[in-house]
């Protein structure tokens, strides 16, 4: 009596460039390792145990044709779908820092004249009054103590105060704060705020009409990111701190000063925290190398870090799967080259490391990630890091997701 060959399960729709799982009653054969080919070429397979294997998958967006050959086993080919890079296209003109807006469709920068809104999905954007952001004189806008709000220069270059502003609709706040500069400020919460210029971050915590300030050296590509708990917010630069208090800044919110720092880095140039606040992913300098490394936010206490490969510009969460995405440049070879890393948050493993098939290079100017889970997309944005340009164009890179 012929037995007909086994059946196999694999997932039909996956990260580019991941491994792809493959069971089989039919490999409890002794030793079986079977063939598997995609579009007829074959691939890099290891043996987990009787009913299972690992291939491991080239980063090749788009769909393929995948087949396995081995005794008793189906050798019908199936339809796999490989999600990665896209397309970058050239987004309207945006310089400076953006920060996204209570819905992840939108991201909030400058424009040529004011505060431009930019819809990533369509890849249209809107213009508000100039009076709301004074552009001329300003790199970027800034953070406000919640999601969907904004920090703008509110009523000119020479009198205007940043001001917290809600996003969706736009409509202004109560907090307000007395400085000025040529970069951004970012209010933590009411009495809470930080000044950023080319040099430095300014540290302002006014109680009852007592305020005091501290000044924290950061140069190049500086940036504050804060958790949604409203508790704590990292400080980001290509350089942060002297020799006397290496290791990256994280503000305690509440008190007004540095709670801790973090040795594993002597800079990060990205970051985010976990959707609950309690872990806090950072990217950046390590030794002589680059590294992304996982703490407790409460303390700073080192969970788990991994070794890169690239030099790193922006880090995110997905916020409904346990997805972090590591955005970068490998500088050489010329011409640098771009990467999407994809990590899982439970292990801090690497899913994926995905290579952008452009031109243009993101992570060599401001660089952030956004991430559209219902529309299955993660975008990596590249603005203009330096004065305002009335020319320069945001870049907007698409990678698609998995299920």
């Amino acid at each position: 009596m012929v037995t007909p060959p086994q059946s196999y399960r694999v997932s039909t729709d996956v990260w580019s460039g991941s491994e792809l799982t493959v069971t089989s009653a039919g490999f409890a054969t002794a030793g079986l390792v079977p063939d598997v080919e995609l579009d007829g070429h074959p691939l890099v397979v290891r043996r987990v145990d009787d009913t299972t294997v690992v291939a491991t998958l080239p980063d090749s967006p788009g769909q393929h044709m995948l087949r396995l050959l081995a005794p008793d086993v189906d050798s019908k080919a199936i339809a796999l779908q490989l999600r990665g890079f896209d397309q970058r296209v050239a987004g309207p003109l945006i310089s400076g820092r953006t920060e996204p807006g209570r819905d992840s469709r939108y991201l909030f920068g400058s424009g040529p004249t004011s505060l431009r809104r930019w819809n990533l999905v369509t890849n249209k954007a809107i213009d508000f009054a100039d009076s709301v952001h004074a552009v001329s004189c300003t790199r970027g806008v800034g953070p406000a103590p919640n999601a969907g709000e904004l920090a703008l220069l509110t009523g000119g270059c020479a009198t205007g105060r940043w001001m917290v502003w809600r996003t969706e609709p736009l409509g202004p706040l109560s907090d307000t704060t007395p400085d000025m500069t040529d970069h951004f400020v970012a209010i933590l919460r009411t009495g809470r705020w930080i000044v950023l210029t080319a040099s430095h971050f300014s540290l302002h915590a006014c109680d009852a009409g007592t305020c005091t300030s501290d000044s924290i050296p950061g140069t190049a590509g500086s940036d504050v990111v804060r958790s949604p708990r409203g508790d704590r917010a990292v400080l980001l630069a290509q350089a942060i701190g002297d020799p006397q208090t290496p290791g990256v800044p994280v503000v305690d919110i509440a008190v007004g000063s540095i709670g801790y720092r973090i040795p594993a880095l002597s800079a990060a140039q990205g970051a985010a925290f976990s959707p609950d606040g309690d872990t806090l992913y950072l990217a950046g300098d390590s030794a002589a190398t680059f590294a992304l490394v996982a703490v407790r936010a409460s303390d700073g206490a080192g969970l788990i870090s991994r070794r890169l490969d690239y030099a790193p510009c922006a880090v995110a969460v997905d916020p409904s799967r346990p997805w972090l995405f590591v955005a970068g440049v490998v500088p050489s070879p010329s011409p640098p080259h771009s990467v999407l890393q994809v990590f899982d948050r439970r292990t801090m493993n690497s899913l994926t490391t995905l290579h952008v098939v452009s031109d243009t290079a993101f992570g060599l100017n401001l660089c952030r990630i956004a991430s559209d889970p219902i529309g299955r997309r993660v975008y990596v944005v590249d603005t203009w890091a330096g004065e305002h340009n009335p020319t320069a164009h945001a870049q907007l890179y698409s990678f698609e997701t998995p299920p």
